[in-house]
């Protein structure tokens, strides 16, 4: 009876397991398809020396074959991928020139294509400009290499195209769409007495992702495209319209029967904006949102309580973001939305140099094993030495606990992948066997997970019984455990002892981070007590702040695994979440009135005050203080100005934030 519930259980297990496998299987057939076709036909037509440039188009194929290109993106792609195999060319010429490219290339593709938002920007390119040093070849051998990667690279230009073109679905629905509902569905059960303590983990999380597409929609010579800036705008509307809503204050509850229909008119208008692609989509449809949006603002502006101005407020961004995206293209953007050429220069690229940031240790950590270990590639070069470097790349990752992770899948996966071949190559006598076998392996490889120990044995067969075709069995897999050992204690130590990035600290750093932001927020505010407000800084502070709050709520289950400690630092973001909704409120409440001297210093000393709170707690955090601040000695503090009820509400808030903040840090101190 115990045996028939044993497989009861199991078989169910079975066959989901089965059909997870087939699952993965469907969805990697586009990159099995492409990777055989090109390695049939580079061995057919270069041979199989080249062979090493299919890898590479395939990882490029399968991170774009999905997203949307156009016929010039790709194009770049394609140039960009042919520069680096010149480039990795002269690095193979002799070891100084392999020294300075090892060392700049990895800086300019990890500073331009990676950040700790998007850690793996770097590994397509990276790769191709590493993988393609590893065999050294002579000019004719690179003349055949470069035509076999412009004969891939052409291939997946037309098959991306292709691809596009008949693969065409209908687009799902945008997050912009989801909120818009979401919130209408609140606001409904919130009148009618519902629970909606779920849809508001959901709406926060929808507004996390709203920065985030807008922060992938970051423009040349604007801090976003047209685009993005609608999208922003949108995330800005919503953070407000969250804060209102999540108990943070009391001022969306209608307080009469009047009030109350507004408030069901203003969920079903919502609703009924969640059924339109109204920043992108019918024209007709949104002209008629717009209209119905224009009678709801007229309706709220009639009253002048706080309900009503707040309803007000919402449709008059909500209808100025329709307005917008009527415009199209760049006419969005005007001369506050540039970012100043200086500026772009200090921000976005000597910025990052410093040593405490992550494209910087990680770049320099890169850089150290691809110098050392195509060093080792010149100087020493005997049978498959190149497995060493390789291996070491594919281990290095960002983080140090992935990496850790990384090598231990790989050594494990490598030992039982060398031992299922023992059992394997005895069935492959003949060239057209040994193919047959590579063709199974990366079906299953590209199956398989990634970095896993499964996807590990996949990899190491495929290498395994590639090579075997020209060198002894036992040889090939002796080489490839060294090989692999050898990389494994590299990169243990230049993880461990060169600028190492843990979960840990990068919290920590990301947490410092975020207060400085906070102190950042309080000098915009100050300086456009006088000044007008640039856009664009005001939109690269919000954006960058979401990202790192999110981040940091992504990575604390991992760094911490206390729950106390966890609740804690959750506390503390939740808090400064508020506060930064109450400072970016207040700015926009700043920018629309000009005010006279007393306000203006009540303004000041307001944020004087804030400035000195905040480094208090960043010093009971054991963060880093901020240097410049404002001596408060002798200054008299005021949380409102006179004749300014909405503003004096956001400073009134704000302050009690600050408070809940300083007590909370300052008991778990204590």
């Amino acid at each position: 009876m115990a045996r028939t519930t044993k497989k009861q259980v199991r078989l169910p297990q079975f066959h989901d397991r089965a059909e997870s496998i087939q699952s993965q299987f469907i969805q990697a057939l586009p990159v099995i398809v492409y990777f055989l076709a090109m390695f049939y036909a580079v061995i057919f037509l270069f041979g199989t020396q080249y062979t090493m440039v299919v890898s590479l188009g395939t990882l490029v194929f399968q991170v774009n074959y999905k997203k949307k290109h156009t016929f010039f993106s790709l194009t770049l792609l394609l140039l960009q991928q042919l520069l680096l195999c010149i480039l990795a060319y002269i690095a193979t010429w002799n070891l100084i020139l392999s020294l300075i490219l090892n060392f700049v290339v990895p800086f300019w593709l990890i500073f331009s294509k990676t950040s700790q938002f998007n850690q793996l920007g770097y590994f397509s390119t990276l790769m191709t400009f590493t993988f393609l040093q590893l065999m050294p070849v002579d000019w004719q051998g690179f003349i055949i290499q470069f035509k076999a990667m412009g004969f891939c690279y052409i291939c997946l230009f037309l098959v991306i195209i292709l691809y596009q073109k008949l693969g065409k679905k209908k687009p799902g629905i945008c997050t912009e769409r989801q909120v818009m509902y979401l919130l209408g569905c609140i606001l409904e059960k919130s009148l009618n007495n519902g629970e909606i303590s779920d849809d508001l983990k959901e709406l926060f999380r929808l507004q996390r992702l709203l920065y985030q597409e807008a922060d992938q929609k970051r423009g040349r010579k604007h801090v976003v495209t047209s685009k993005g800036k609608l999208q922003y705008m949108f995330a800005i509307l919503i953070q407000r319209t969250t804060y209102l809503i999540s108990n943070q204050s009391q001022v969306i509850t209608p307080k009469d029967e009047d009030a109350e229909k507004l408030a069901l008119k203003m969920a079903e208008y919502m609703q009924d904006a969640g059924e339109i692609d109204f920043l992108s989509g019918d024209r007709e449809k949104t002209k008629l949102l717009w209209k119905k949006g224009r009678e709801l603002l007229h309706a709220a502006e009639k009253k002048r309580d706080i309900f009503h101005r707040h309803v007000a407020n919402f449709f008059r961004m909500f209808l100025f973001i329709l307005h917008q995206a009527d415009i199209r293209d760049e006419k969005i953007l005007n001369e506050k939305w540039e970012v100043p050429v200086e500026h772009r220069f200090r921000e976005r690229v000597l910025s990052r140099f410093r040593p405490d940031t992550f494209e910087m240790r990680f770049a320099l950590r890169m850089s150290v094993v691809l110098m050392t270990g195509m060093a080792v590639n010149l100087l020493f070069p005997e049978e498959h030495s190149y497995w060493f470097v390789m291996n070491a790349f594919l281990l290095l990752r960002p983080m140090y606990e992935d990496s850790n992770y990384r090598m231990r899948t790989r050594f494990i996966g490598t030992a039982s992948g060398c031992l299922i071949l023992v059992f394997l190559l005895p069935l492959c006598q003949t060239t057209a066997s040994h193919l047959a076998v590579a063709g199974i392996m990366v079906a299953c490889m590209y199956t398989a997970t990634p970095g896993t120990v499964i996807h590990a044995v996949f990899v190491t067969i495929f290498a395994l019984v590639m090579t075997t075709l020209a060198m002894g069995e036992t040889t090939a897999l002796f080489l490839r455990m060294f090989y692999v050992i050898a990389a494994v204690l590299f990169v243990l130590i230049v993880n461990r002892f060169f600028f190492p990035t843990s979960m840990g600290s990068q919290v920590r750093y990301n947490l410092q981070m975020l207060f400085h932001m906070h102190h950042m927020y309080l000098r915009i505010l100050e300086d456009s007590l006088t000044n007008s407000l640039d856009y664009w800084r005001i939109c690269d502070a919000q954006i960058q702040y979401h990202m790192v709050h999110t981040q940091i709520r992504k990575d604390l289950p991992e760094a911490e695994k206390d729950e106390k400690d966890r609740e804690y630092f959750f506390r503390i973001l939740e808090i400064t979440w508020c506060m930064a909704s109450e400072v970016q409120q207040m700015l926009f409440q700043v920018k629309h009135k000009k005010r006279d001297a007393n306000a203006r210093q009540i303004m000041e000393r307001y944020i004087y005050y804030t400035d000195y709170i905040l480094n208090q707690i960043q010093e009971m955090l054991h963060l880093k203080k901020e240097k410049k601040l404002k001596n408060i000695e002798g200054m008299k503090y005021q949380r409102y100005i006179p004749g300014e009820p909405e503003l004096s509400s956001l400073m009134v808030q704000y302050a009690r934030n600050l408070s809940r903040l300083y007590i909370l840090v300052l008991r778990r101190v204590r």
